[in-house]
């Protein structure tokens, strides 16, 4: 069998821990044998401050931690050069780009819940349905 890559967004991190709608779709990703699941340290950053402003400091610091079990991906000098000429090319935030070209780095899908991926390759997007 062979093992795919997959990044989650913030988006769908934030989703999966707050038992939204779609966190079921992320679950399948998360529990399946055949996934290796690549988190990019600026999904850290903002998953961490988002449940801290939702939830609290100690939910987003125990998540941030369960979200380091699976592969993170610093970002390099060369991945911040990718990301900008991804940023330029498909016009994504800061943020979103970094987490793009990880994703196209790992060769991996992204799964998310962000309009703003909708339409890029090797990108699997769940409506919001909130």
């Amino acid at each position: 069998m062979s093992v795919r890559n997959v990044v989650l967004d913030s988006s769908a991190w934030i989703e999966y821990i707050l038992d939204g709608p779609n966190a079921g779709e992320y679950a399948k990703a998360l529990q399946a044998p055949a996934e290796r699941i690549i988190v990019p340290t600026v999904c850290i950053f903002e998953v961490y401050r988002s449940i801290e402003r939702i939830v609290s400091v100690k939910e987003a610091l125990a998540v941030t931690m369960s979200m380091q079990t699976f592969t993170v991906d610093i970002l390099s000098e060369g991945r911040a050069r990718e990301a900008a000429m991804i940023s330029r090319t498909h016009a994504l935030s800061t943020a979103d780009a970094v987490i793009y070209a990880t994703a196209l780095a790992h060769n991996a899908d992204l799964l998310t819940q962000d309009a703003d991926f909708m339409k890029l390759p090797s990108v699997r997007y769940f409506k919001r349905s909130r």
